[in-house]
């Protein structure tokens, strides 16, 4: 009997520490179903703003191509205003040295022709600048009211004048 008095005592002993264990691992299940519910919250708010920033970083992408292609549609374009430039630059400094080598060439006849001092090949040398200059003014005008009925640009305009110019 003292056997069977120690083995109840024993299970007694047991099962209370199991109830004990039972008790401490039922709330801590229940922590973890609280915890649980709130993961699920804060996964479902990160997916959210995961598929924002997705969204977010698509339109960023749209606009940067939309920027890139304006950006290189500008470089194209101000290379070719570029090239132009250059080119009309080149034609104004060759009618430049030749509008100068006329006018010297020019004045040196008249002034030998004549026979007139420096002050006065001076003066006729001034009237015919005035006068060429006016010519040209005029000209510029006329193609510049032409230019403006045509839809031409300011550069195609004085590419025209240059090359009639050069002729």
């Amino acid at each position: 009997m003292i056997w069977s008095l120690l083995i109840e005592v024993l299970l007694v002993l047991l099962l209370t520490a199991t109830i004990y264990f039972a008790i401490r691992l039922n709330k801590r299940l229940t922590v973890l179903r609280v915890e649980k519910e709130q993961l699920e919250k804060l996964i479902t708010q990160f997916e959210l703003v995961a598929d924002r920033a997705h969204s977010s970083l698509s339109g960023l992408r749209a606009t940067a191509d939309q920027v890139k292609s304006d950006l290189d549609d500008a470089t194209n374009k101000s290379h070719a205003m570029r090239d132009e430039l250059a080119f009309l630059i080149e034609r104004a400094d060759i009618n430049a040295e030749k509008l100068a080598q006329l006018s010297s060439s020019k004045t040196d006849n008249l002034a030998q022709d004549s026979g007139l001092g420096n002050e006065q090949s001076v003066a006729i040398n001034s009237q015919e600048n005035f006068e060429n200059i006016q010519s040209l003014a005029n000209e510029r005008d006329n193609e510049e009211v032409f230019g403006q009925n045509m839809g031409v640009s300011e550069v195609e305009r004085e590419l025209i004048t240059a090359l009639k110019r050069a002729r």
